[in-house]
């Protein structure tokens, strides 16, 4: 009979190799092609614990086979989940279970639990999490009004005095270039616009505040006149850096689903001849109403009509009597109260409302509709199935968009180059590009689509499924090798949970890392009675926890273990634990060579 020490190194040597024996038993095949096959079908835990075939399967696989027969405590376990740390899983010392009711998360994912996929479910959840959230975030109605009305109004200014003239629109516009209006002194903000940005000598040019110089190349009066405020420096730049600037997370439809609506409007519009018309066309209704901050979706048919009914000429009209000014806006450009059938041929509704929809789209003020959610939703999920890499998902600018503002990422003005580095650095190690950042954003992302730990799966795997069948595989391979020989057992369970330790208490609470431990450090059986912490201090001053995520160190604390195993429990009878120490290699006991270098282990 081999020794433990060899038996265990015929395996250890070539882990998969191993596997693929006991996955090619016929009794194991069948029992995990039944598996793989099924438990996609279960959608509660009533019906998994029902499934008995099932549910000892999944139990085995994570070491718990002698507890199958305890379905209440399990259906308690799983019911609380492990989303708080008081749960029934996470208050039990044997980790086992909540690492099982975590891959059955039935608590946290509901039905989809035995299908979730943190590529899939978990970042379309988050993208519709995002739509919605966003705008409801602290100074988004402020800014989306700020910028309603910046660019209903920008483009009237013709001169240094209109700009000068109207303190609102000078504020928005400073702020885009980092300069407060109120603390900046009238004549110095009129000097640097006078002086332009031609002359390197100009104010701008000159003022130790590079922001000065930014604004004045924006609103160049001195070069363009009357034109400055025409320019897409103007119009499109600085809301763009207002709301850059602000921190919040938006997701902007695709330019794509912009065009559709402003196709549509452009071509329908013009039909609309009354209220009841504009009522009457949800889509055109949602488009003018959305210019204008207003969300149609939440607002009630009556409601509008009474808006729009009152006109705005009276101060008193219900549009006039809101604080907030969105509806007078809106019925403003809208005004049938006015104008009648000829509202529409305005200039108001053909020209400045799909300007307003367009531009504040592309900033992410107006949110895509539940119908544009959708089909991008459904695009991201025919389609990141096929991504097997990081190449793969940054060659398709939908899904790599899609993925970024799940994570709350702004796809038009994050670095690719970092993307990429976060997603091929992952998130296991502390040290990684995505754990560095101080936007949580970028681990959000390399958690979800974790190329880095899963590979090519990681747009496809489920913790429920094949990692169950390879659970299932591994504790099959660590059961078979301990009919035979506890030692080597023990010795393939370490070396599968040493990179998990993170303190000699997770090591005491397990009743075989703890045996393996006290082994290599000689210590009897009989120490396991002692008190915890006096345990706990024990090893600490023989072993160094990081060792066991050295594979070399770890290699050669487990060669320690198995040989005093063998020593402790000689694999044959016929030898006594002297004769073992100059025994021949291999096929007996263990070599004089080995016991010698085990003698020079230090731990």
């Amino acid at each position: 009979m081999l020794s433990t020490f060899t038996s265990y190194q015929l395996i250890a040597r070539d882990i998969p190799k191993a596997i693929d024996r006991i996955e090619a038993e016929p009794i194991t095949k069948r029992d995990t092609d039944y598996y793989l096959a099924n438990i996609g079908s279960v959608k509660s835990i009533d019906d998994f614990v029902k499934n008995d075939r099932l549910f000892k399967y999944a139990m085995k696989a994570f070491g718990l086979g002698d507890m199958a027969y305890a379905k209440a405590f399990m259906v308690k376990a799983l019911k609380e989940g492990v989303s708080d740390s008081d749960s029934f899983a996470n208050k039990l010392s044997d980790k086992r279970y909540a690492e099982f009711v975590s891959a059955f998360n039935f608590a946290a994912l509901g039905p989809n639990a035995t299908s979730y996929n943190s590529a899939q479910q978990g970042v379309t959840n988050n993208y519709g999490l995002q739509v919605s959230v966003g705008p409801s975030q602290n100074g988004f109605t402020y800014y989306k009004g700020e910028t309603s009305y910046y660019l209903s109004n920008i483009s009237n200014v013709k001169s240094i005095d209109d700009l000068m003239g109207n303190d609102r629109l000078l504020t928005y516009a400073m702020a885009a270039f980092g300069l407060d209006a109120d603390a900046e002194p009238a004549a110095t903000v009129r000097a640097m616009l006078e002086g332009g940005v031609t002359d390197p000598n100009s104010p701008a040019n000159t003022s130790t505040n590079k922001g000065y110089a930014a604004f004045v190349a924006a609103f160049d009066f001195a070069q363009y006149g009357d034109q400055a405020t025409a320019r897409d420096a103007v119009q499109q730049a600085v809301p763009k850096a207002v709301i850059g600037g602000t921190g919040l997370l938006l997701v902007k439809p695709t330019a794509q689903y912009i065009k559709g609506e402003a196709d549509y409007y452009a071509a329908n519009i013009s039909k609309v001849k009354s209220i009841e018309d504009l009522l009457k066309d949800k889509r055109l209704l949602t488009f003018a109403m959305a210019a204008y901050g207003l969300d149609a979706s939440t607002q009630t048919t009556k409601q509008i009509r009474t808006m729009l009914t009152g006109g705005v000429a009276d101060p008193l009209s219900p549009a006039n009597l809101l604080t907030d000014k969105s509806y007078a806006n809106f019925v403003t450009a809208f005004n049938f109260a006015q104008y009648g059938d000829q509202t529409t041929t305005r200039d108001a509704v053909l020209k400045t409302t799909p300007k307003l929809y367009t531009t504040e789209s592309s900033l992410g003020l107006i949110k895509p509709n539940a119908d544009a959610v959708q089909a991008e939703t459904s695009y991201y999920l025919a389609n990141i199935i096929k991504v097997k890499s990081v190449d793969d998902l940054m060659a398709d600018s939908r899904l790599y968009n899609y993925a970024l503002s799940a994570s709350g990422l702004d796809p038009a003005t994050t670095n690719k180059d970092l993307v990429r580095d976060v997603l091929e650095g992952g998130v296991r190690d502390p040290a990684s590009v995505a754990n560095k950042l101080s936007n949580k954003a970028y681990a959000r992302l390399a958690t979800s689509l974790n190329f880095e730990a899963y590979g090519e799966a990681a747009t496809t795997r489920s913790p429920s499924q094949q990692p169950v069948a390879d659970k299932y595989m591994r504790q099959t391979l660590e059961e078979d090798a301990g009919k035979t020989n506890e030692g080597v057992r023990l010795a393939l369970y370490f070396e599968r949970k040493a990179s998990t330790i993170t303190n000699w208490y997770d090591v005491l609470a397990d009743t075989a890392l703890a045996s393996v431990v006290r082994t290599a450090i000689g210590l009897p059986d009989s120490f396991a009675a002692a008190d915890i912490d006096k345990q706990a201090q024990a090893f600490e001053a023989k072993l160094d926890l990081t060792d066991f995520t050295d594979p070399a160190k770890l290699e050669k604390f487990l060669t320690r273990f198995t040989s005093l195993w063998e020593i402790n429990h000689p694999t044959s009878t016929a030898q006594t634990s002297i004769g073992v120490l100059f025994a021949q290699p291999t096929t007996v006991g263990i070599s004089t060579d080995l016991m010698m270098a085990m003698q020079k282990l230090r731990f």
